[in-house]
């Protein structure tokens, strides 16, 4: 039984190595094509689809009452795309800060860390944290956000491209295909995980915290691997950074809208404190290191796991559980 299992976690795991590459080099082509920076396409379209998961469970969570569910798995995504992935992005192959994308990413973090930083304040006065307004605001929001990346002037001219109108088509239809590809192979990775965790007796609470937290992460971090180890920065930041604010803004806009979000107050704003944390040092390194090398990117990956663990604790003592 286990052997089925095996098999098919490798296979998926290939599949969606293969998908994540597809998605980076097609949205090359695309960059070029469409004369827009790698980190517009990274920021806008790679970050909205491979935030579909989020959007799907924070969706569903919020319809159902469990407004806590949706804002933990909005801001747990958030951490693990800027702690995780660029931390491991950077552990296994370091990453070059390229100056002209500054302006674009201290935006978007500065964004973040104002949604956040409002969120806690918020939630401290009251025991609702976003309601109705507050969700038509960051949709709102998001609708500007997403009209500001398409505007930018673009870096790369049609006229210096040499790919023509069909390839873009073909390349776009790579792209999309791609795309659906690794939220599939995701999917059968993590449900193969805990089917190989179930069988050899390892606890709920452990598949929950680990393969369930990181799995809806998975789409970010095989596209971010692969722009990494290509050397498409712009494209690992865009989807990264990006990411994080559609999750703030159209995801958690979109749970608010449907139901009040309410939340355990410790675990939700340390979470949150960590989310700004995160904001605060990425801005940091992008803003003075031209480069990160493995010591930078053990840094991310030793903080993510003091996020962890802080979370761990907070959760078993408001069950009453010691450690």
């Amino acid at each position: 039984m286990a052997v089925l299992e095996l098999l098919s976690l490798l296979v998926s795991i290939a599949v969606l190595a293969k998908a994540a590459d597809l998605v980076i080099e097609n949205a090359v082509r695309l960059s070029n094509f469409f004369g827009i920076s790698k980190l517009a396409i990274g920021f806008l379209l790679i970050a909205v689809l491979t935030s579909l998961p989020e959007l799907s469970v924070s969706v569903i969570s919020s319809v159902h009452g469990e407004g806590a569910v949706a804002a933990g798995t909005v801001f747990g995504s958030n951490i693990a795309n800027t702690l995780l992935i660029l931390g491991l992005g950077i552990f296994l192959y370091g990453i070059k800060i390229e100056r002209d994308y500054m302006k674009e990413i201290a935006l978007v973090i500065l964004l973040t860390t104002v949604i956040s930083a409002y969120i806690i304040f918020n939630t401290i006065l009251g025991a609702k944290a976003l309601g109705f307004v507050e969700g038509i605001i960051l949709l709102g929001i998001f609708l500007w956000y997403a009209f500001y990346s398409l505007r930018r002037k673009p870096r790369i001219g049609k006229a210096n491209c040499d790919i023509n109108r069909s390839q873009a088509l073909h390349a776009f239809l790579i792209f999309t295909a791609a795309i659906i590809l690794v939220l599939i192979s995701s999917s059968f990775v993590v449900d193969n995980a805990i089917k190989l965790a179930r069988i050899f007796n390892i606890a709920e609470s452990f598949i929950g915290a680990t393969i369930i937290a990181i799995g809806t992460s998975l789409p970010e971090l095989s596209i971010g691997m692969a722009a990494i180890r290509k050397k498409q920065y712009g494209l690992a930041l865009g989807d990264a950074v990006g990411s994080n604010a559609i999750n703030l803004t159209l995801v958690l806009g979109m749970a608010a809208v449907l139901n009040p979000v309410t939340v355990i107050l410790p675990i939700f704003i340390a979470a949150l404190l960590f989310a700004i944390v995160a904001n605060m040092i990425l801005f940091y390194v992008t803003a003075v290191m031209p480069k990160l090398d493995r010591r930078g990117g053990l840094g991310f990956l030793l903080i993510y796991v003091l996020y962890i663990v802080v979370i761990f604790y907070l959760q078993s003592r408001e069950l009453g559980v010691g450690l």
